[in-house]
């Protein structure tokens, strides 16, 4: 009985050894199994959170896209052109035309920068006569319609510069100095030698006259995009003495131009004159001169005598 009860144990002992591996097995199996499933479990969770962002940076950023360009657009500088216009017009009457010019370029608000009209003194020349005026770019058309209404164009022609870069440097420049010239101030106020300050106070100065100078060529060019420039040409159709001038006007001025030179005739004899008078003298010696000489080449020569007969 010992035996056998003592082999029946070892056998339990046996097989309560195995079925604990088997457990063991089986729990370690399952352990792992749980451990991918709560990985997988745990990732899909993750991925979505990742892919929630995602979606929601993706939908953030195609209104950044949409807003960025509007930015852009609107911080772009306006295009600055300084604008400068030729015209020529053949008019009837320079002098009445001049008139309506000055009216019609008032009314645009247009101002009179020079003007050159001189009345020939040949009359087979044509008068003409020359303006400059600026008027407000926005009424420069306009002003060129109104004038082209007083005579016929004979040329006319529009020229536009390109300012924008310059205006845009320069305020960038301008900007840069301010800047510096407030860092130069904070660092005189801290300097205690005089040497220092001086030092300071010249790197002041330069800077404060760029920037005045900067400032000068930014109004300028401002001041030529704001006002464009006009050259206007008059010219006569026809010649003055075309016009039809009374026979009376005519007459009188050929008399009065036929005096004038009979006068200056007669000034000019008197002074040959005057100048014959004076030189006489001169005159008269050399006259005497020639005379000799033409008296001295003229008297006859003497015969010679023949040796052969007075020998024999």
């Amino acid at each position: 009985m010992d035996s056998s009860s003592r082999r029946r144990g070892s056998e339990l002992l046996i097989a309560s050894v195995m079925l604990g591996q088997i457990l063991l097995g089986s729990c370690s199996a399952a352990v792992n199994e749980a451990q991918p499933q709560a990985a997988t479990g745990g990732a899909p969770a993750a991925a979505d959170l990742a892919e929630k962002s995602l979606q929601q940076s993706n939908l953030a950023q195609p209104e950044r896209s949409v807003t960025t360009p509007t930015k852009a657009v609107a911080a772009q500088p306006k295009t600055q052109l300084i604008k400068t216009a030729s015209l020529e017009l053949r008019v009837q009457n320079v002098e009445t035309t001049t008139q309506k010019v000055t009216a019609v370029v008032t009314a645009r608000g247009g101002d009179l920068l020079g003007l050159q009209d001189q009345v020939p003194e040949d009359l087979e020349t044509r008068r003409t006569a020359t303006f400059k005026f600026r008027v407000p770019q926005a009424q420069l058309d306009a002003t060129l319609a109104d004038l082209a209404k007083l005579g016929t164009i004979e040329t006319r022609s529009i020229q536009a510069e390109d300012v924008s870069s310059q205006i845009v440097d320069s305020e960038a420049r301008l900007r840069n100095l301010r800047k510096s010239e407030t860092v130069v101030l904070g660092i005189m106020e801290r300097s205690g030698s005089v040497a220092d300050v001086l030092k300071v106070s010249q790197e002041l100065g330069q800077i404060r006259s760029q920037v005045e100078q900067i400032q000068a060529q930014v109004q300028n060019l401002k001041g030529q995009v704001a006002y464009s420039s006009i050259n206007l040409t008059l010219r006569a159709a026809i010649a003055q003495n075309q016009q039809g001038e009374p026979l009376g006007d005519r007459l009188k001025e050929t008399w009065s131009q036929s005096t004038h030179a009979v006068g200056e005739t007669t000034t000019n004899l008197l002074r040959l004159a005057l100048w014959l008078l004076v030189f006489s003298p001169y005159l008269l010696g050399g006259a005497g001169l020639v005379w000799l000489a033409k008296k001295g080449l003229a008297r006859p020569k003497r015969p010679v005598p023949n040796q052969s007969s007075g020998a024999e």
